[in-house]
Parts: C-alpha cells; sequence; structure tokens
C-alpha cells in the first residue's frame, strides 16, 4: 500500500517542484529586471549630475576630458581630441542587446514588443541616453543631451488598446534663437526657451529646452533636469512633459501668460534691440529713401545703408513690413510725426533669412538709432555664437 501512495504521489512532487521552480525564476527574473533598471537610473543620475556641474563658455577643458576618460567604453570620438578641440559622445543604452536583436532579426519585434509590454512594470523599458560636448580653446562650448524613453500609451486606438512608444526629450546649447526672433517669451527669458514640435517623426511626443550660452545657472539645471524615477516607476511617464518636467514649467508658463504667440506684444527697447542683435541674420543702420503703400503693408524699395553690423547689405532691398510700421513710434514718449517707415529717418533694422530672402520676423524689426539702442544691438551680437556652433 505504501508502495502504491508512493508512485501515486511521487509525480505530483515533482510537478511541485517544478512549480516552485517556475515561480522561484520568474521572481529572479523580475528582481534581476528591476536591479538593472535602478542600475541605469544610477549610472544615468551620476552623469547628469556631473553635466549640471558644468557652464559653458566656464568649464576648463580638462574637466570635460576628464569625464570623457571616466567613460572611455561608452565614448565616440568626432575626430582628433585635445584641450584645444574635442567633440565626443557619451552613450548609455538600457537592454541594448534587445534593442539591436530587431535590427537583425525582423521576425524578433513582435516577442520583443509582448516581453515588454508585459514586464514594463517591474523596470524592463528600453531608454536610451546620449550626451554630446563640444571643447573649444580650452573651454566647454557646448552641452546638449538627448533621452530616448519607450512608454506604454494607452487608449491610443478607437478600441482602447494602447501601443509602446518612443518620445524624444531633448536640451542643448544653441548659438541664437533665431527661429524666435521676436517673441514674446524670448524677450521675457531671453536664454532659455522650451518648446514643442509640431510634429515627431519616428516618436509620438516631444519637448525640447534650448539655451545659449548666457544661461543662468538655474535655467541650466532646469533644461538638463530628467525625471529619472521614469525609469524604475511603476507606472510608466506617459507624456514628453513628465520627462522633463521643469523645462515644461517655463513652457506652461509662457502659454498662461499668452506669449507663445505674439511677436506684436514685444517692447521695442534695449532689451529687445539686443535680443534681435543676437536672434536677426541681419542688422543694419540705414536711412530709409523710398516706401511704397501696398494692400497689406508697405514695401521700402530702398535704404541707404549707413552701416552693416550683422550679416549682407545687399539683402536690403523690397522688404515688406506689415501696416503697423506706417504709424509706430520707436518710443512712448516719442511723437507721433516719428514714424519709423518716415522717408529719410535713420533706423536700425533687424531682419530674417526665409527662402534666402529678408524677411520681417519681429514687430520691433524697425528701431530708432539711438546711442542706447545701438549699444545694445552691438552686445547681442557679439552674444551671437552660431557662426560657432552651427544652425541648431
Amino acid at each position: 500500500m505504501s508502495r502504491l501512495l508512493e508512485t501515486t504521489f511521487r509525480p505530483m512532487r515533482r510537478i511541485r517542484v517544478i512549480g516552485l521552480g517556475i515561480v522561484a525564476l520568474l521572481f529572479l527574473t523580475v528582481i534581476g529586471i528591476h536591479i538593472y533598471a535602478e542600475v541605469f537610473r544610477y549610472r544615468l543620475g551620476q552623469l547628469l549630475s556631473t553635466l549640471k556641474t558644468f557652464q559653458v563658455e566656464e568649464t576648463p577643458a580638462a574637466t570635460i576630458l576628464n569625464l570623457r576618460g571616466k567613460y572611455q567604453s561608452n565614448v565616440t570620438d568626432d575626430g582628433q581630441c585635445s584641450e584645444e578641440h574635442c567633440q565626443f559622445s557619451i552613450a548609455l543604452i538600457e537592454w541594448e542587446s534587445l534593442n539591436r536583436i530587431t535590427w537583425n532579426h525582423p521576425w524578433a519585434e513582435r516577442p520583443r514588443y509582448n516581453l515588454v509590454w508585459g514586464l514594463r512594470f517591474f523596470g524592463l523599458r528600453i531608454n536610451g541616453f546620449m550626451a554630446r560636448l563640444h571643447v573649444e580653446h580650452g573651454k566647454l562650448r557646448s552641452v546638449r543631451v538627448w533621452f530616448f524613453p519607450m512608454s506604454y500609451i494607452e487608449h491610443a486606438y478607437a478600441d482602447g488598446h494602447g501601443f509602446l512608444s518612443g518620445f524624444l526629450i531633448r536640451a542643448g546649447t544653441v548659438g541664437n534663437l533665431r527661429r524666435w526672433a521676436g517673441w514674446r517669451q524670448v524677450y521675457e527669458h531671453p536664454n532659455l526657451l522650451a518648446w514643442k514640435p509640431s510634429a515627431c517623426t519616428g516618436c509620438s511626443g516631444a519637448i525640447n529646452a534650448e539655451f545659449t550660452w548666457q544661461v543662468s545657472r538655474d535655467e541650466y539645471v532646469r533644461a538638463l533636469d530628467i525625471n529619472l524615477s521614469c525609469i524604475t516607476r511603476f507606472r510608466d511617464c506617459r507624456s514628453p512633459e513628465e520627462y522633463l518636467p521643469r523645462a515644461a514649467e517655463v513652457l506652461k508658463e509662457d502659454a498662461a501668460k499668452n506669449l507663445v504667440h505674439g511677436w506684436d506684444k514685444m517692447p521695442c527697447d534695449s532689451r529687445t534691440a539686443q535680443i534681435l542683435g543676437r536672434d536677426s541674420d541681419f542688422v543694419d543702420v540705414v536711412r530709409v529713401k523710398s516706401v511704397k503703400t501696398g494692400d497689406d503693408g508697405y514695401l521700402v524699395t530702398d535704404f541707404d545703408v549707413l552701416k552693416t553690423l550683422k550679416g549682407s547689405k545687399s539683402m536690403l532691398s523690397n522688404i515688406d513690413f506689415p501696416k503697423e510700421f506706417a504709424t509706430a513710434i520707436w518710443h512712448p514718449d516719442s511723437s507721433p510725426e516719428q514714424r519709423l517707415l518716415e522717408p529719410g529717418s535713420e533706423r536700425i533694422v533687424f531682419l530674417s533669412k526665409m527662402l534666402d530672402r529678408p524677411s520681417v520676423e519681429s514687430g520691433c524689426a524697425l528701431m530708432a538709432s539711438t546711442q542706447q539702442t545701438l549699444s545694445a544691438a552691438e552686445e547681442g551680437i557679439a552674444a551671437d555664437h552660431s557662426a560657432i556652433l552651427g544652425d541648431e
């Protein structure tokens, strides 16, 4: 009888042991995944903390090259590297092997999707981070970071099902803010701009923070303050703003103040002259010679160029100005007779380049040429580092 019972229960014990083994293996796998995510978060946090201590145009090249040596196994150089000139990238990729498998084996895309979908709560998320640094003449010239997280978006389709989505989080140094020349939010904070692109090729959402070399310490830290809890938290971060929350606050504050769209609200003062000097493609001191009236505005057909401050004077002809410029005055205390487009008047003209033509992109594209506005414009021109950093 005992032999019969033993024969009967032995397979059951084996099944139980196998079941416990599978449970233990799954448990250890989940724990291992979470520990791996915590390690990645720690490594990324260490790198970000170091980057936040830097200051563009101040941090010496030796400090940057020391960072390069610390992360040598993750570094990609662009040519030779020295304290006189060095450009390199540091890349930290989470689950890189899992990401690469689909490059060589397209059939693995669906299994990988299911695996990440099922275990994302425990930290199985494919995240990538890259920092790019530029050293020139013994100093840090620019810092740029990209964070490529993958998250789960619920209710993406009409049937209520979601999908794994990639976001693009970017922050970095720019030479100027020419794409926003004359916008009020730049007047409010001239060296930091947060914005969301209207389209995101290859991703489902993005947020950008751009800053100049004159950015304040607080603004610089805000731009690089990626929310690392998104890597390990149980619930996915499901919007770009969650990944870059402090920079997103700037965007939210601008929207609350109705600053996002409104170039006509820019005060035409010396602060604006300095900003436009930096962000415009053409800056000249001119004497208005000839103006024609049209249905949509005023065409300045000719200038006498008294002094070229920035760009090429050969572009200064047949400039269209909106109707507002006909009666606009350069300062609240000026008399109504001091019209900006008055033939014979001496002005500073700030223009942008659009489709290889000069374009009016600011409500302060014409300002009276005074010593104050001229000095401010020249200061702004000196602050423009786009020739060094290239177009961003």
